[in-house]
């Protein structure tokens, strides 16, 4: 195998010097797999609130953004960001190999402004390519991925990530909080284990010890958001979650993610991913 990838860095924008991504940005790896494409991805909408790599082992896959078609080049990584609306179209079978990624500190409407097209961050020359085929050969041979492959899979989505934050250039900086508030980070924390439950401001303030006020000037400097609009987008991206990797009844996953019904849910989630939760499951 190449050597590790060690660039997982980014600039401070107007500071001079570089940070790790994973020391200002919290990742959930949901998903690290493969599959065959074929056919019935045809017209796919694949919109959704989670962040996505991909990389092809044949040709014969493509993206389309609006009147945009992108062919997905084998054997090339390219980053989709969450909430991007595309759909999908497939020639023949490809062999496909895919993360999927929650960061739950970027919230939509930073994404939606800083990342408007699928981006290809590595060519099939590129150790970064070569890392990310080892890594998946090697998960291929085995039943469960244990803590070392896991930690390879982690460094290497952080690598992308770092390339894809380079490609960006200036518009990195409107995507990325320029300051790390750490109780910020713990009560995101904290939400993203009570979805499920009311969560008032009045909630939110007491348990991060401010005012309502304060706490909504803290989501707004940190996260360029309202506290409800982000807990609306976690439960959402939660939604996303269970949808694809459960079987749960829509009314099981709208009580789990905080929504009062079915109907709540299949509204809020299709306003904001673009399509119901129903036929985004079916297009999986």
């Amino acid at each position: 195998m190449p050597p590790a990838i060690d660039d997982v860095s980014f600039p401070l924008f107007g500071k001079g010097a570089t940070a790790r991504i994973d020391d200002r940005l919290p990742l959930r790896l949901l998903a690290l797999c493969g599959c065959t494409l074929h056919s019935g991805w045809q017209g796919t909408d694949l919109s959704a609130p989670t962040w996505r790599i991909y990389c092809n082992l044949d040709e014969g896959a493509e993206a389309h953004l609006g009147r945009q078609r992108l062919p997905f080049a084998a054997r090339q990584l390219y980053v989709i960001p969450a909430w991007l609306p595309w759909t999908a179209a497939c020639c023949g079978r490809v062999r496909h190999l895919n993360a999927m990624l929650d960061l739950p500190s970027l919230p939509r409407e930073r994404v939606r402004s800083a990342c408007r097209s699928i981006v290809c961050v590595a060519g099939p020359e590129d150790p970064l390519t070569t890392s990310w085929l080892h890594l998946a050969a090697d998960l291929a041979a085995t039943a469960t991925a244990g803590p070392a492959l896991q930690a390879r899979g982690l460094e290497l989505t952080w690598a992308v990530l770092a390339r894809y934050l380079h490609h960006l250039g200036p518009a990195a900086e409107a995507l990325l909080p320029t300051t790390r508030d750490r109780a910020l980070e713990h009560l995101c924390a904290w939400i993203d284990t009570h979805l499920g439950e009311p969560l008032p401001r009045a909630r939110l303030a007491h348990e991060a010890g401010c005012s309502e006020a304060a706490l909504a000037r803290r989501f707004a400097s940190s996260l360029g958001t309202s506290p409800a609009t982000w807990i609306r987008q976690r439960r959402v991206a939660r939604t996303s979650d269970l949808l694809r990797s459960t079987d749960l009844s829509l009314e099981e996953i709208a009580q789990r993610c905080g929504f009062a019904d079915r109907s709540r849910l299949t509204r809020v989630f299709t306003e904001l991913v673009g399509c119901p939760p129903a036929r985004w499951r079916r297009n999986g």
